[in-house]
Formats: structure tokens, sequence, C-alpha cells
């Protein structure tokens, strides 16, 4: 029987194809440095995983490491593999071989991969094509899994341009949202990031087919379905991803009656405007994954859509010192749709020196200062908790927005016991929002 060991097993796209491996029989362990939620939920389902990275975690016998992108070669794991003569893959080389077995769909962008690939997946599972699924999020149709497992030969899979991951994969529809820079930690510059998607389409497979809103690189495209399309889901971005997700599933053949019914049933994917409840009865909270200045903007733009006369308070973790440097005038002018910023500590994460030394959280409070009246500085994730338990009470909606640990608010706000109930006025309609006529997704 084959053993396979992942390093950086707890990463939400190494924890899907992991799953995938144990479901084909193989004997599966991995590591992390810290424990969590996806942790947690692999041990239950009998995958054994060490938290903290050690030589000893190796199996004996193990016939193959696969490896987070976030992994540095220094990893002892990594070089004790190495030193045994074990097969090596990186996550994105493992998910290029699974792409060999299937006709793979593969969704990319910079926005919208994972919400337009959950679509998809659902389109086809409702459509009766039995799919197998990867992607960077959970489904709440797909008992909260970031993976399905299924017996039809169709593989639908989120495709990262992080580090060029997906020129590992060689798809027979390729489907891109947007292009618009980001990671520039990796690409330095726009030319680069760009450049990547075009290596990419020209992994399509002969007679494979491109699916995105414009001809990219001279690759020819299909175009968006027209479909008159209703979502329970907010956001004229998200209909651009459900036309986008409509277009492939009618090249598979699905009927058009069937797209809309699984796209009106679409519940949304896990931190995408996730609606989380209400505290105690009273303040609804939602939490999202936005990390990127368009994100935020598009996403505070449709809540804002959504809840018109609510008094909103947004709470941002900004997703590395890099990408704050970066996009820095971008972020200042973002939050308008929203009453109050409070804004958290720089998730560092992939971060030079150069980097951590570049720029300030006190930077991107004073720059979105100029723009909105109300920005707060949080400081730390336990200080921005602490901020909304005694001021949450002053808003209808509050909003935890980031790709770090800013989730992790709602579980400390839960948690605590001086949160009390209590009644306020039915707040007014705000100025009307800046026109987003933009397609581009959160």
């Amino acid at each position: 029987m084959t053993t396979v060991h992942f390093i950086g097993i707890g990463g939400i796209g190494v924890s899907a194809l992991a799953q995938i491996y144990k479901s084909e029989g193989k004997i599966v362990s991995g590591s992390d440095m810290q424990s969590s939620e996806i942790s947690a939920k692999l041990k239950e389902k009998g995958i054994g995983v060490h938290i903290g990275h050690s030589a000893s975690n190796i199996p004996k016998n193990c016939d193959l490491v696969i490896y987070s992108p976030a992994i540095p070669e220094s990893n002892v794991e990594l070089e004790k593999a190495q030193s045994l003569g074990i097969k090596i893959f990186s996550y994105p080389q493992a998910l290029g071989t699974l792409t060999e077995k299937y006709f793979t769909i593969a969704v990319a962008g910079t926005h919208g991969k994972s919400t337009t690939t959950a679509m998809i997946a659902v389109i086809l599972e409702k459509a009766g094509f039995d799919p197998t699924v990867v992607i960077g999020t959970k489904i709440p149709q797909f008992n909260n899994e970031n993976y399905r497992i299924g017996k039809s030969k169709y593989l639908v899979l989120e495709a990262c341009e992080y580090r060029e991951s997906f020129l590992a994969i060689k798809p027979e529809i390729a489907i891109i949202t947007n292009i618009e820079a980001d990671h520039l930690d990796y690409f330095k510059n726009e030319r680069n990031y760009s450049e990547a998607f075009h290596k990419f389409l020209k992994n399509i497979k002969p007679g494979g087919k491109l699916i995105s809103s414009k001809s990219i690189g001279g690759v020819k495209n299909i175009p968006p379905s027209s479909l008159h399309i209703k979502l329970q889901i907010p956001g004229s971005f998200n209909l651009e991803n459900a036309r986008l997700a409509a277009a492939v599933c009618q090249e598979l053949g699905v009927k058009d009656d069937v797209i809309l019914a699984a796209l009106k049933s679409f519940q949304g994917t896990w931190r995408r405007m996730e609606n989380k409840g209400k505290i105690l009865g009273e303040t609804l909270f939602i939490d999202d994954y936005a990390h990127h200045p368009t994100e935020v903007e598009v996403t505070l733009g449709a809540i804002r859509e959504k809840y018109p006369k609510a008094r909103i308070l947004t709470a941002f973790q900004p997703h590395q010192y890099n990408r704050t440097k970066n996009f820095l005038p971008q972020f200042a002018i973002s939050f308008n749709d929203t009453d109050t910023v409070l804004i958290s500590d720089i998730y560092a994460v992939r971060d030079s020196e150069e980097d951590l030394a570049s720029v300030k959280t006190e930077d991107l409070v004073e720059a979105i200062a100029k723009n909105h009246p109300q920005v707060v500085y949080g400081h730390d994730l336990k200080q921005t908790a602490e901020y909304i338990k005694k001021n949450y009470q002053k808003y209808d909606v509050i909003v935890t927005m980031g790709a770090g640990s800013i989730y992790k608010i709602y579980d400390l706000l839960m948690s605590s016991s001086k949160l009390s109930q209590r009644t306020y006025p039915q707040a007014q309609s705000l100025p009307s929002k800046v026109d987003r006529e933009s397609h581009l997704s959160a």
C-alpha cells in the first residue's frame, strides 16, 4: 500500500489533496507548524497529523512526500526525505499529476477563483456529472468540505497563480476570471504577473477551450453566458462568476434549466461574504477573505447593496507587508461603503526583511483616514476583538476581512461573556455608494 506524507498538510489546497489520496486507499500522514480547524478535521478522518516539523515525522517506508509551496527548502522533513531518496513532489506538481487522470476544468484568475470553481462544481454535481473537486475554500453544499470525491472522468479545480503554480496543470477547459496585478513579492511587476497567465493558457490540451470575458494572449475565448441568472449571494462580480460557470457547463452539455436551478441554490463558500449569524441575536456578523484592494472595494459594495441602511463596521487585517506597500494608494480608497474602518496589525507572511521595514500598519491607517471619516487602529488581533466587543452595539453589521487570522475574531467574541443584548433605532440611509460596475471578483 502506498504511503504518502504531506509537509504543510494544514493548507486549504494541500489538505484537500491529502483527503483525495486517502480516499484512493493510500496511507496518508502530514505535518504543520500549528494546529487548526483543518488539521483537527484531518485527524478525525484518520489522517495522522504532527504539529511541528521534525525529521522523525517521515513515515518508515514512505513512498512519496508532497510539500506545500509555503515550505522552505531548508525544512527538516524535506531534507530528510531527500537524504532517504524518497520521491518528492511540490503540491502544484502533485496536482498536475492528478490532472493527467481526468478531464480537467481549471479556474484561474486574480479574483473569484474559489467562488467560480465552487459554482461549476455545484452545477455539475446537480447535473449528475459526479465530479472530483479540489478547491481553496469550503463548500456548504459539499458538507462544508474543500474537496469532493467523484467517480466520473471530470475534475474541477482551482488553479493558483502564485509562484506560477498553475503551470503544472494541463486542463481541457481553462477559465480566467480576470487578471489584475497581485503577488508582487514574487512577480515583481504587472507584466510578469500577466505573462504567467499567458504561459498557463499554453497548457490547455489540444482541442481544449478558454472561457473568459476576453481573448488572452491571442487565445480565442468563449465569453460568459448571457443567461438570466438569479443568485442568493450579492454582488455584480458574483453574477460574472456565475456567467463564467454557466458557460463552462453549457460547453459540457448541461441544460440551461439545470444550470439556472443550481446557481439559484448556490449557498456561497467559506469566508466569501460568509454570514456567520448574529451576535446574541442582534448584530449580523460577516466574514470575508478579501485582501486585495479591488476585492475589499467590491465586497463592501455588495454588502452595502444588500444592507443599504445598516451601520457597518469593517475590521480589516492587511495581508503581507509587501502587498500593503505596493497597494497602499488603492487600499486608501477601498473602504467607502463602510461606516467605520478598524485596522488590525499587518499579517506577515512571505515578507522579506526589506518588506517588513518598508511599511507600517500606521501608514495604512493614515492613508485611509485621508479618505474616510472614521478609521481606528485596532493593533493586534486580541485588541481588535476587544474594540469590537466594546463597540459592537453601535452597529448593525460587523465585517471581518482579510486572508490571515482575522476570522478568529468571531470565536473570540462568541466566547466572551461580556457581550449583552441591546436595542437601537433603525439606521438611516447613507449617501449613495460610488459606481461599482466591475466584473472583478472577491
